[in-house]
């Protein structure tokens, strides 16, 4: 009898790791792009945390871009894409930090897409310099 139930225990726990989502189905959560720096050209990155409140609104926390050095006087820009449930996407501003190779990068706080149609993903979209650009990880909706 305990070994039925420690079999029905040990398949549940077993089924229950199948369901975790792999990381390129991450839900919400943080997120980054990088472009590391390559010979006398910085680089540059940018981080966020995914917050979907709804199927039609998602909230980026503490927005942060940041130029990575050497120092070579191009700002680093990035943004937040969305993709609907019927494919077609939007994308917010672009956010550059302009304050050379500082530590901490700027910081844009919470930046909010609210629509009529639902949101499937998001993904951050990093650019350091002409041609070269990174995009985080896809975020899912769990209220899709």
């Amino acid at each position: 009898m305990k070994t039925r139930i420690l079999g029905a225990a040990l398949g549940i726990a077993v089924l229950s790791g199948l369901l975790v989502p792999s990381p390129a189905q991450a839900r919400d959560g943080a997120a980054s792009a990088s472009v590391p720096p390559y010979r006398d050209l910085g680089g540059g990155s940018v981080r966020a945390t995914i917050d979907f409140t709804s199927r039609t609104r998602v909230v980026v926390r503490n927005f942060t871009v940041r130029d990575l050095c050497p120092g070579d006087n191009a700002p680093v820009s990035a943004r937040f894409v969305w993709v609907h449930t019927d494919g077609t996407d939007g994308t917010s501003a672009w956010r550059s930090d302009t304050n050379g190779c500082g530590d901490h990068g700027t910081n844009f706080g919470n930046l909010t897409r609210t629509g009529r149609k639902p949101i499937r993903k998001v993904y951050l979209h990093v650019r350091a310099r002409e041609g070269s650009f990174d995009f985080s990880a896809d975020q899912y909706n769990q209220y899709n």
